[in-house]
């Protein structure tokens, strides 16, 4: 039975010369993974990394790959596939999110989350500090947003997820200047934090302690190439 659904494409491979595997972050069955047969000759179809799509599939059984038959971007964008800058966050994203999301897990919050973030980033261009936010804020559609209960907390349990007063006995911790900002920033809200003044080596410190707590909580979690993509918008 052919069902049609909405998904924000997260990778796509080549299968043959005509065809493409898809992974999809769907709407309403979380992420999940398509042979698109004949993707490539198709005129019209738009498959770049966090494309929202509107697409019609069809499954004969739940063990096989579902099958793909069109693609239709729902939500078009004005500026992100043609600004260097809103590209290279959006390639951080999807290597972020390549590593946190998993076939079949559903997530309707995260997902309108993104959908609303990409509308966002279409229409705004003060960008230096927003993977921080960025990632606080899938730190949170996740669950495992940082806690921070008392004004001084040199030290961030990263197994634990809490700012602390003292070193933590597990001695997972972090402390020093990135940790005093990430503290700190936990309270601003998404204008205040992205207008903020940062040196950019303390920028990147506090982006590098995210994605080490993200091991933490994500299994698995290892975007080899996050750091060093999203530095190139800093120059």
């Amino acid at each position: 039975m052919k069902k049609i659904a909405r998904g924000l494409i997260i990778q796509r491979f080549s299968y043959s010369e005509t065809s493409l595997i898809v992974h999809c972050f769907t709407e309403n069955e979380g992420l999940k993974s398509f042979l698109f047969q004949g993707a490539k000759k198709k005129k019209g179809v738009v498959l770049l990394p966090l494309s929202p799509i509107e697409f019609s599939y069809y499954q004969k059984d739940e063990s096989q790959l579902a099958k793909m038959t069109d693609a239709t971007l729902y939500q078009s964008f004005a500026t992100i596939p043609f600004d260097p800058v809103k590209s290279t966050v959006v390639f951080f994203q999807v290597e972020i999110l390549a590593n946190v999301l998993h076939e079949g897990v559903i997530d309707t919050h995260l997902y309108d989350f993104l959908v609303d973030e990409l509308a966002w980033l279409d229409e705004h261009t003060t960008l230096a500090n927003y993977p921080i936010y960025w990632m606080l804020q899938v730190s949170q559609q996740l669950g495992f947003y940082p806690l921070k209960t008392e004004d001084y907390t040199p030290y961030f349990d990263l197994e634990n997820g809490e700012f602390l007063p003292y070193v933590p006995s597990n001695f997972t911790y972090k402390s020093g200047q990135e940790v005093d900002l990430l503290g700190a920033i936990l309270t601003l809200d998404k204008n205040h934090l992205l207008e903020l003044s940062i040196p950019k080596h303390v920028r990147k410190q506090t982006l590098q302690l995210l994605l080490t707590y993200f091991k933490y909580h994500i299994p698995n979690f290892n975007p080899t190439n996050s750091l060093e993509v999203i530095e190139s918008i800093w120059e």
